[in-house]
C-alpha cells in the first residue's frame, strides 16, 4: 500500500513538471520574439497572387495576429486570408471538414496560391489541395505539422478527411526540436524540402526569428532590419 502511495505521488510529480515546462516554453515563446520581421523582397517577383494560412487546432485569431502583421507588412500586393474563423480539434469532423470546404472554395479560383500552415492546419491544407478541382497552389509551407503522427486518434482524422501522405505541388516543411506536441520526427512530408528549428510548436506562432527562418528559407528572401 505504500509502495503503491509513493509511486502515485512520483507520477503525479511528473506530470505536474511536464505541465510547468510547457507552461514556460509557452510564456517564453510569447515574451521572445515580438515584432515585425522586415524582409528584403520585390513582390512583383513572387509567382503567386494570394496567401492562404490555414491554423492548427484551437488557435485563436489573436494567437496569429503576429503572423497578420509579418505578411500584411511584407506582402502588401498580395491577398491575404486566414481561416480563423473556426476553433476546432482535429476530432471534430464536422469542424474540419468546414474548413475543408472553405479552403476548397477559395482555392477553385484559380488564383495563384501559397499556403502556410501550422500544426494540424498542414493536414487539412493538403486535403483542401487533394480535393479542390482547379487549385493553382504556388507553394505549400508547413509548420510542426503531424504528418507522419498516428496515435491519439489523429489517424481516424486523416482517414475522414481522405487526406494524401504528399500533394503534387512544391512543400516545404519545418519541424520543431524542441515541440513536445509534434516532434520533429514527425512532421517531415515525403519529398519536401525540410528544416528543423529550435522552436517548440507555439515558436512557430509566437516567435520573430523562427517566423523569419520559415521565409527565409520557404521563399528564398532575406532580412533587411
Amino acid at each position: 500500500m505504500l509502495f503503491s502511495k509513493k509511486l502515485t505521488i512520483k507520477i503525479l510529480q511528473k506530470i505536474i513538471a511536464v505541465i510547468v515546462a510547457l507552461f514556460i516554453i509557452y510564456i517564453v515563446g510569447l515574451a521572445t520574439g515580438s515584432g515585425i520581421n522586415t524582409l528584403d523582397i520585390d513582390t512583383s517577383s513572387l509567382n503567386f497572387e494570394r496567401i492562404l494560412f490555414i491554423p492548427g487546432i484551437s488557435t485563436s485569431a489573436s494567437e496569429l495576429i503576429r503572423w497578420k502583421r509579418d505578411l500584411t507588412f511584407n506582402f502588401p500586393d498580395k491577398e491575404i486570408i486566414f481561416l480563423d474563423d473556426i476553433v476546432y480539434f482535429y476530432w471534430q469532423d464536422k469542424k474540419t471538414e468546414k474548413i475543408v470546404e472553405q479552403g476548397i472554395e477559395i482555392l477553385n479560383d484559380g488564383k495563384s496560391t501559397l499556403i502556410i500552415a501550422h500544426s494540424y492546419g498542414g493536414i487539412l491544407a493538403k486535403s483542401i489541395i487533394d480535393k479542390a478541382e482547379n487549385e493553382n497552389v504556388a507553394k505549400l509551407i508547413t509548420m510542426a505539422s503531424p504528418h507522419t503522427m498516428e496515435s491519439f486518434g489523429i489517424n481516424n482524422s486523416k482517414e475522414f478527411l481522405n487526406t494524401p501522405d504528399e500533394v503534387a505541388v512544391s512543400t516545404y516543411s519545418f519541424g520543431g526540436y524542441v515541440d513536445p506536441i509534434v516532434l520533429f520526427t514527425k512532421s517531415d512530408v515525403e519529398d519536401s524540402e525540410h528544416l528543423d528549428l529550435w522552436s517548440s510548436h507555439t515558436g512557430f506562432l509566437f516567435n520573430k526569428d523562427i517566423r523569419r527562418k520559415v521565409l527565409e528559407f520557404a521563399l528564398g528572401l532575406s532580412y533587411a532590419e
